[in-house]
């Protein structure tokens, strides 16, 4: 099973971050639209389950 940690969007929050915990981390997707490029953002733990966005980092 693959999960979040060996993503390319997986992001830890570094242990300096006011919101710190461990294997805590954020998945990032980048998207474009007509008005231009966004960044998705959503919280996660680096042991979840990978999603369809998946890629190997």
């Amino acid at each position: 099973m693959t999960t979040c940690k060996n993503c390319s969007f997986y992001f830890a929050v570094p242990e300096d971050a006011g919101d710190f915990e461990a294997g805590k981390g954020d998945c990032v997707l980048e998207r474009e639209d007509a008005k231009g490029k966004y960044w998705l953002s959503k919280p996660t733990k680096n042991d979840s389950a990978s999603c369809k966005a998946f890629k190997k980092a």
